[in-house]
């Protein structure tokens, strides 16, 4: 049984965190670049049905972008990573409106031959369960699943990480 002692340092958790942080960071740095991600038009027309129209489809990505950008950075350095959780399954569900809004979009003319757009929205089925384990192991055990968000990547690559910002092993 893990104590809050070795949760500190518990790797898989760490890196399921880290690893959607990452999605999460990559996928809303590029919406703040028009025309650079491949999901920009799903994801303007969905917010659009959405909100009814009611934003603009410029504002509308750059409000998603800093969503995903903030969900991305609060994971990584596992700051706020409930609430960081919360937000990105508030995000989550929404994502999933496509399916019903733009059927012929997400899907090859019967319910279970998907498109990849059909696909790229279930796959988001992973990253709910994986959230869904990294917030029952934050109330488990406390406030953050490894103190210090650099800890796994010590684990990784040694004392880089404290030469590099100076910084001490065990905190």
């Amino acid at each position: 049984m893990r104590t809050k002692e070795t949760t500190k340092t518990s790797s898989p958790i760490c890196f399921m965190r880290i690893a959607i942080g990452l999605v999460y960071l990559w996928f809303g740095t590029l919406k703040f670049f028009p025309g650079l991600s491949p999901a920009e038009e799903l994801a303007t027309d969905t917010i659009s049905m959405l909100t009814f129209h009611m934003i603009a489809p410029n504002l509308e990505l750059v409000l998603l972008a800093i969503l995903e950008v903030v969900i991305g950075v609060f994971l990584i350095l596992n700051i706020k990573t409930t609430t960081a959780i919360y937000m990105a399954l508030f995000h989550i569900f929404f994502t999933f409106s496509p399916l019903f809004f733009f059927y012929d979009k997400s899907f090859n003319g019967n319910p279970i031959a998907l498109t990849l757009v059909g696909q790229y929205i279930i796959k988001n089925l992973i990253i709910i369960g994986a959230l869904w384990v990294i917030l029952k192991d934050v109330k488990t055990y406390g406030k953050s699943i490894n103190i210090y968000p650099l800890g796994l990547f010590n684990k990784i690559f040694g004392n880089l990480t404290n030469v590099i910002f100076n910084t001490k092993q065990g905190r």
